[in-house]
């Protein structure tokens, strides 16, 4: 600790002192209440101030999961931590205190308003995840250098900045420099950004601000990018051909096999691998296209419910059709009812065919695969021995690894060597179609099941059904005895009128 703590010893954030401030902070004529229901309900207060209690270290909030609003202002804290259980926060005050570096934020997703004014923080760091951040304070620091701003401009809601009082803001170009880099920042230092400041600024380093948008879309491209990837592998996992995008398959084919390492140094080993990936890539493309197409299939065939949106329709013409209404709902019942275990069973029999289409695909692809690796085996048996000819007589182009080339001396070793790669190949493919194959029938075993297995959701669905009905049919019993209730005033007709 760089710091001397004087007067009052630091303070621990215990059960006690939270019980207290809740306490004491809650409505008048509130607090009676929540000393009866002992203990005090944490995770319902929204609003905290722990301002002016010499803590020295944030702990023991855990239970603090709705605050919204946290003042830790004018304690000795030299850390931020412990406020990951904290997801909703919007306002974070903890100015005043002794920390020296931005950190641990990265849960507070909700934020909008940080203050760290006036503590010993020098650099802007840490807030990737702050992109609801309006409001920043962080004067009476130690920031010395001027571009710490760039780092803001990833906080694309922050429309105020307060910096003063950091050995940056006494730069001749501060608020020329903050004004161009910061181009959403609406308030500096709690002072509207003039557009004269932001222009000459502009104009001095209009260089550096083209280049580093430049690099800015370059990086928010990658990024969107990735999370597509993302996505998409993940459709994929759900459909049980993960690891099949790209060139993963062909890729997983070599990784383990150290045999085909040394054939591969052969010459012309690298034009017959590119044609067997071209072609790998080819089933494989063709195979997630039937899967699109299978996904799609599924999607159409769905179960649709509209009940309730038609009972909802019927009901807003109850003055006219109430008994019309009642044998909808019932009709719509035995309906439901009745055709349930039916629309059951369809979509467990349109499930199982496209399950088996699939598995269908992925033999036919995968033995087109075998029969790929075929052609490759026999190509580079053929290179191996056509290299091993050349070996024994001595020729002098041949070009091979000291290692590689102790190996072609017998016919037997190079024959062990293609057999090794072969079989390493052939290992890959068979145990991604196995765990393929097992995975996805144990889906489909397991979804059917799920389906039929359980009557008492379907209970459930008729006794739901039932209620709604019942509860439809009291409103319309309450209307009816509105309508009967109402008098319609009548014309009285005089004898002078006739």
């Amino acid at each position: 600790m760089n710091n001397l703590y004087v007067g009052e010893d630091p303070v621990v954030i215990s059960h006690a002192l939270l019980s207290a401030v809740v306490l004491e902070q809650s409505p008048k004529g509130e607090a009676e209440t929540i000393v009866e229901r002992e203990p005090v309900r944490f995770n319902d207060v929204k609003e905290l101030s722990l301002s002016y209690k010499r803590i020295l270290r944030i702990d023991n909030m855990w239970e603090f999961t709705a605050l919204t609003k946290l003042q830790l202002d004018n304690n000795i804290i030299e850390s931020i931590q412990n406020l990951f259980y904290m997801p909703n926060l919007k306002w974070l005050d903890l100015s005043f205190n002794r920390i020296e570096k931005i950190e641990n934020l990265d849960q507070l997703v909700n934020l909008e308003d940080l203050s760290l004014f006036s503590n010993n923080i020098s650099v802007l760091e840490n807030m990737d995840k702050q992109q609801k951040l309006q409001v920043l304070s962080i004067g009476n620091n130690c920031i010395e250098k001027l571009d710490n701003v760039l780092y803001l401009r990833a906080l694309e809601s922050l429309g105020s900045l307060g910096l003063a009082g950091n050995p940056c803001a006494e730069d001749p170009e501060y608020k020329t420099y903050v004004g161009a880099f910061l181009r959403n920042l609406t308030y500096l230092d709690y002072r509207l950004v003039r557009e004269e400041w932001r222009a000459e600024g502009l104009k001095k380093h209009s260089y550096i601000i083209e280049e580093m948008e430049l690099l800015e879309h370059r990086d928010e491209f990658e990024k969107e990018k990735k999370e597509k990837q993302s996505e998409q592998e993940e459709r994929f996992r759900e459909a049980f051909v993960e690891g099949l995008s790209g060139g993963q398959l062909f890729d997983q084919l070599f990784e383990d096999d150290k045999d085909g390492e040394h054939l591969s140094n052969l010459q012309g080993a690298d034009e017959i691998r590119e044609t067997l990936m071209d072609e790998f890539l080819a089933e494989k493309d063709a195979l997630l296209g039937d899967i699109a197409n299978a996904i799609d299939f599924a999607e159409e065939t769905g179960i649709n419910d509209e009940t309730e949106e038609s009972i909802d329709k019927a009901i807003q013409i109850y003055s006219e059709h109430c008994q019309k209404l009642w044998s909808q709902l019932m009709g719509s019942e035995v309906v439901l009812n009745d055709g349930l275990e039916e629309v059951i069973q369809e979509f467990g029999r349109n499930l199982t065919d496209m399950v088996s289409s699939m598995l269908e695909a992925t033999q036919v692809l995968f033995a087109q695969l075998r029969d790929l690796e075929a052609g490759f085996t026999e190509q580079i048996t053929e290179l191996a021995l056509h290299v091993l000819e050349k070996v024994i007589r001595n020729d002098e182009d041949v070009e091979l690894p000291l290692e590689t080339a102790e190996l072609f001396t017998d016919k037997e070793v190079v024959m062990s060597l293609v057999a090794g790669s072969h079989d390493a190949h052939m290992q890959a493919i068979d145990g991604r179609e196995d765990t393929m194959t097992s995975r996805l029938k144990t889906w489909l075993q397991s979804t059917i099941a799920n389906m039929l297995k359980l009557p008492s959701t379907r209970r459930e669905e008729e006794e739901r059904n039932r209620s709604r009905v019942i509860e439809i049919n009291h409103f319309l019993d309450k209307q009816r005895d509105e309508l009967d209730d109402f008098d319609v005033p009548r014309v009285q007709v005089l004898e002078d009128d006739i």
